[in-house]
């Protein structure tokens, strides 16, 4: 189910989430993508309602060794974007974040991927330069309930 939820993305929203040009995951991608460690982070998906079994979205998030920070990814499928599925399903991770003790929650982002920018402005997040990479900005925050609000 994952293999075709990415090979259904557009060229473009596979360039978006992975930062490369990829057609499909290899078989490395899938086993890590299917193995997540239940304590080190989660990975979500919503599944169509109109096609059983069809992945729409997808996002994750990985703590690091300490548990201090955790790094996210989504992707929704082309047809599904713009509907608030990214915002549900970034919430959830955040809600996760924030149950583990999570201090610092930031995903990189490529600088030309406005929809991701403007949805993670929107929760909250501050974008700034990544140093290491002029062609992406890295989103981050601070979940919720370790904010103290």
């Amino acid at each position: 189910m994952l293999q075709a939820f990415v090979r259904r993305l557009s060229a473009r929203s596979r360039y978006l989430r992975f930062f490369a040009g990829v057609a499909e995951l290899s078989a490395a991608q899938v086993d890590r993508f299917l193995r997540l460690d239940p304590n080190r982070g989660l990975a979500v998906v919503a599944i169509s309602s109109q096609e059983p079994e069809a992945i729409v979205a997808e996002a994750r998030c990985v703590l690091d060794r300490d548990g201090r920070s955790a790094e996210f990814a989504i992707a929704v499928a082309d047809e599904f974007q713009r509907r608030r599925l990214g915002t549900q399903l970034l919430r959830k991770l955040l809600a996760y974040a924030s149950a583990k003790g999570v201090r610092r929650f930031f995903g990189e982002i490529l600088a030309e991927n406005h929809g991701m920018q403007a949805l993670v402005r929107r929760l909250g997040f501050q974008l700034r330069s990544n140093p290491a990479d002029a062609t992406t900005l890295i989103a981050q925050r601070v979940p919720i309930a370790t904010r103290g609000n």
